[in-house]
């Protein structure tokens, strides 16, 4: 779930809802465009998706999204039992960001490299391993 910006005649957020498959295809679910970004704004739009559901116990068991306040606060309220994740592209997008801001040129690649074999480590050891070098 994310929103795109000012790319309408209105100048509305329109907030965009994908689902992915199993064999990590992603496929439309449902747009709608927003007065603005609110708690509020988020909860009708999320209702309404919920209304779609044939069985109404069923709910999404993983929500991905950016580090929208207002749109994880919805997802509390309408979807309660579901886990939301931040999404891989938005924080590498902020690391990289964050990386260009603190660190001198030349080190730059070596810590997005460092960054990624952290981000696609397999398991929890390997994690810890390749988390400990890029803090080194």
């Amino acid at each position: 779930m994310d929103n795109t910006y000012k790319t309408n005649k209105y100048r509305q957020p329109l907030f965009e809802i994908v689902g992915m498959t199993s064999t990590e295809l992603t496929f439309a679910v449902a747009f709608a465009y927003m007065e603005s970004e609110q708690i509020e704004n988020f909860c009708w739009v999320l209702e309404k998706l919920k209304e779609l559901f044939v069985k109404k116990d069923l709910c999404p068991q993983v929500i991905l999204t950016d580090r929208d306040l207002a749109l994880m606060k919805s997802i509390e309220i309408v979807f309660p039992r579901s886990i939301n994740l931040l999404c891989r592209f938005h924080i590498n997008k902020n690391v990289g960001v964050k990386c260009k801001q603190h660190v001198v040129n030349n080190l730059q690649k070596t810590i997005n490299t460092l960054w990624m074999e952290v981000v696609w480590a397999s398991d929890e050891v390997e994690y810890g391993q390749r988390l400990h070098q890029l803090e080194q």
